[in-house]
Parts: C-alpha cells; structure tokens; sequence
C-alpha cells in the first residue's frame, strides 16, 4: 500500500531498480569523469594546448610555447569566450560552417559540412533533453517511481531525446562511413565507438521503456518472461552508457571537451593576434584579395 500511495496506478510503476543504487552509480561516475579530465586534459595540458590560431609557433616549441609562456588571459576574456562558445559553437555547432582558417577542409569534406553541423545539432540537444528530463525526474518524482502517461515531461523529453540521438548518430555514422571508406564494420566501429555508443545508448532506452511498460502491465504478478525481457533491457542500456561514461577521456571523443577550452582560449587572443605575441599579420589589415580564403590576421 505504500508503494501504491508513493506512485500511484495510474500514474506510474514503482522501479525494478532502486535509484538509491543508480543515485549511487551515478556519482562514482561524475567522479571517474572528473578524475580522468584532470589527469588527461589538465595534468597532460590537453585543455591548454590550443591549436596555432592566434599565435604561430615552432613545433619544436610546442609545449613550452603553449603552455607555459603564452600571455595571461583576463576573466573577464575568458568569460566572454565563454559564453560564445556554449550558446555559439556548442548549441548552435557554429563551427561546422567553417568559416573559420584553421577549419579549411579538403573538398571532399567541406562536402559533408552540413549533414555533419545536422548530425552534431541532434546528438548536442539530444543529451540536453535527456539532461532536462533526468532532472525533472529527480526533482519532482517520488522515490523508486517511473511515469508511465506519454503526456508527462519526463516522457516527453525522454522520448524526443531518444530519437534526436538515434537520428544524430546514424547521420554522422553514414556521413563518415561514406567519407572515411572504412575496410570493415570493425574498423568502422573502432573509428567511431562514440557515436556507435550513442546510438547503442538511444536504442537500448526505448526497449528498456517497452520492457517496463510490459513490467507495468502484469504489476504485481509479473511474469518470468516479462522479468527476463527486463532484466535483458536493463543490462542492454546499462552497458553502452557506462562504456560511454567510463571511457570518455580515454577516447577520441575527448576532443569535444578540450574544443570548448580551446575556443574560449581562441576568443580571449584573437584581440592580440599579429602583435606582440605572434608573427602573424594584424587581424585589422585589409587583406589585398577580399575572399573568405584570407581572413586578417592568419
């Protein structure tokens, strides 16, 4: 009875999970996350060594260059880059439409630009929607209890996430399998275990919602079969997601990260590209060929 009164019939199903043990799960995660961002991205400098934008250097120089002897940036730089590049580069994949000189790709990859800002835009707010539904779920739910009604937010956004990252990865998956000539699947997803994550992830989240619905359907004299099918779902969705979790910064995909430090370090020094800490023409002077091809200051 108290089960019932916590989560109502008609509302919803208590989990076959107790969220006390994904609560749990859930912040060895964050800490694994935050454990391996320092050891690779700040205690191996990644988040530091930003590309040769504003300031040309020797690669011999690299390191020392980049690291340890580029000028200070200001707070107030840093802030303003910052924000551009999440609400910019981040939610709006502004990057993609390379326009800027260091993202000049060959042809055949310039080709791909706009299906790859799409495949970007669906994976990026697909987690957001995700986050968003997570949180409502936490915030406003009883303990142990799953909404069942389509019409409630959780399964709103959790739905609309689900698809947005199915799209996304399948979008990026054909565009680069088209572009890379892979020589196998395996070679293919070992190239691309992230979005291959992704998409394991999104659809895993559906069959584990089929599979609680039919838990829900039988409650309480739920079938062995029913049990099985939801043992299998939940194990089916728990695996790619803690491989994505786990082998993060371990993985290619650590770049998406370090990108966003890298950006904001690329907004706060363009102010002083060409001047005294670089090489490099101002970015005031009028290029004698006014194309997209020669942007002042590169």
């Amino acid at each position: 009875m108290a089960v019932e009164a916590a989560c109502p019939r008609e509302f919803g199903v208590q989990s076959p999970v107790d969220w006390t043990a994904i609560d749990t799960i859930a912040i060895i995660a964050v800490i694994w996350l935050i454990a391996t961002f320092v050891y690779k991205g700040i205690r191996q400098h990644n988040v530091a060594k930003f590309p040769q934008i504003s300031i040309m250097v020797p690669f011999s120089q690299w390191g020392e260059m980049l690291v340890r002897r580029k000028p200070p940036l200001s707070a107030g730089a840093a802030a303003a880059g910052f924000f551009k590049t999440i609400f910019v580069d981040v939610l709006g994949m502004n990057i993609f439409k390379c326009v800027q000189p260091y993202m000049k790709s060959p042809p055949e990859l310039v080709r791909t630009r706009i299906s790859k800002r799409a495949a970007k835009l669906l994976i990026v707010w697909g987690f957001i929607l995700a986050a968003i539904a997570t949180v409502i779920n936490f915030v406003t739910l009883p303990h142990n209890c799953i909404p069942i009604r389509l019409d409630h937010p959780v399964r709103i956004f959790g739905v609309l996430a689900g698809i947005l990252l199915i799209i996304g990865s399948s979008l990026w998956l054909a565009v680069r399998y088209k572009e890379v000539r892979y020589r196998g699947v395996w070679d293919m997803i070992g190239a691309e275990l992230l979005p291959v994550l992704i998409l394991l992830i999104a659809v895993s989240g559906f069959v584990l919602q089929a599979a609680i619905y039919l838990y829900y359907l039988e409650w309480p004299s739920v079938s062995w079969a029913t049990r099985g099918f939801l043992y299998f779902a939940e194990h089916f969705h728990a695996v790619p997601l803690a491989l994505l979790v786990f082998f993060f910064f371990w993985t290619k995909a650590d770049h998406i990260v370090y990108r966003i430090f890298w950006r904001i370090h690329e907004y706060g020094y363009q102010p002083v590209a060409g001047r005294a800490n670089s090489r490099l023409p101002p970015r005031d002077l009028r290029p004698l060929v006014k194309s997209r091809e020669l942007q002042p200051g590169y």
